[in-house]
């Protein structure tokens, strides 16, 4: 058999048929096992062309991490894709080193999806816990209770405050502030500009509420001539019934969408034959489309990649070598246009 780069000791436990603990115990000699379970793992480790990681074992002082991971289900919502990629992309950098991790996801539009696995994740008692906290209180609760436990998290994209390790992301109420200075540049006063939250848990997510804060203190400390509105809707309102909020408000000119969604309003007003400013956030390919033929004006990199990937190596970094964790990792805000979207995918 060709042996595999990289042999883990999850994959030992797979073919062995055992659990991790069990073949941890009979790797490091320490505790009891079975002479049945001995055979099992010793057969896997022939079969496998196991050698031990001799650099690896002495960071980890013979002792094997569990790390837990639970994001939004990309599947929901293909912002989610590029994270997934960072995430298995740490994975596969780190797999010698035994580390033992578990991926979950969640509905992005459910809370109580994230609540159900966040507790079935607490369940397994696991060494740290990497999370986006979409949803305000239930994201609070979960973090005060991996705080009690003394379990170490990390989350990325959407910030908890209470009780918070670490956090790798960019700052949100600035963000909103660079999209409303985007906006400022390109539409006059008189007139209204439109914050658009395409979400139905706008009041539970704090991630959208940091950037419609940022967007309106701009206004509010210096441009006081621009009318700042604001517009709560779904997906289906959007894409169906723009037309209303078009009607009602005539004298809105620009419009700054606060999540990946962009192209939905974008799209709905090209649809309604109407040629008005919009920047929002996110490299999903329906935005950068809408970037290229100019229905949308700017995007707002987040770099959802690298936030998950960062934000577990930081946790890694920590088990393996107790490097120490920083509250808070900031990334730059990128403006991207259609000019150098090119750069960036």
């Amino acid at each position: 058999m060709r042996m595999k780069k990289n042999t883990t000791i999850k994959d030992i436990a797979k073919l062995a048929g055992v659990s991790i603990g069990t073949v941890d115990r009979v790797l490091h000699k320490r505790g009891r096992v079975s002479e049945k379970a001995l055979n099992k793992v010793n057969e896997a480790l022939k079969e496998l062309q196991y050698t031990p990681n001799p650099i690896a074992r002495s960071l980890r002082n013979n002792v094997v991490h569990t790390i837990q991971i639970l994001i939004p289900d990309p599947k929901k919502d293909p912002y989610w894709s590029p994270c997934m990629e960072g995430v298995h992309e740490l994975m596969e950098e780190f797999a010698a080193f035994d580390l033992d991790f578990s991926l979950h996801t969640y509905d992005p539009s459910k809370p109580r999806s994230f609540t159900t696995m966040g507790n079935k994740i607490l369940d397994q008692e696991p060494d740290a816990l990497l999370f986006v906290p979409l949803f305000g209180r239930e994201s609070t609760l979960l973090q005060q209770k991996l705080f009690e436990r003394n379990i170490l998290s990390t989350t990325f994209n959407s910030p908890v405050w209470d009780h918070v390790h670490h956090h790798v992301g960019q700052d949100l109420f600035l963000s909103g502030k660079v999209g409303a200075k985007l906006v400022s540049d390109l539409v006059k006063p008189p007139c209204q500009v439109a914050v658009i939250h395409v979400e139905e848990t706008f009041n539970n997510a704090a991630h959208m509420q940091e950037k419609e804060n940022g967007f309106r203190s701009f206004f509010e400390e210096s441009h006081p001539d621009y009318e700042v509105l604001t517009f709560t809707l779904k997906s289906l309102e959007v894409r169906n019934n723009f037309d209303r909020v078009m009607r009602e408000h005539p004298k809105l000119e620009a419009f700054f969408v606060t999540t990946s969604r962009t192209y939905e309003v974008a799209e709905s007003l090209h649809g309604l034959g109407v040629t008005k400013t919009v920047i929002g956030y996110d490299l999903l390919h329906e935005n950068i489309k809408c970037l290229e033929n100019g229905q949308i004006q700017f995007l707002i990199h987040q770099a959802p990649k690298q936030q998950a990937y960062l934000s577990l190596r930081s946790l890694v970094d920590n088990l393996l070598f107790n490097k120490e964790l920083p509250q808070i990792k900031l990334l730059p805000i990128d403006i991207i246009n259609a000019e150098n979207v090119k750069s960036y995918i």
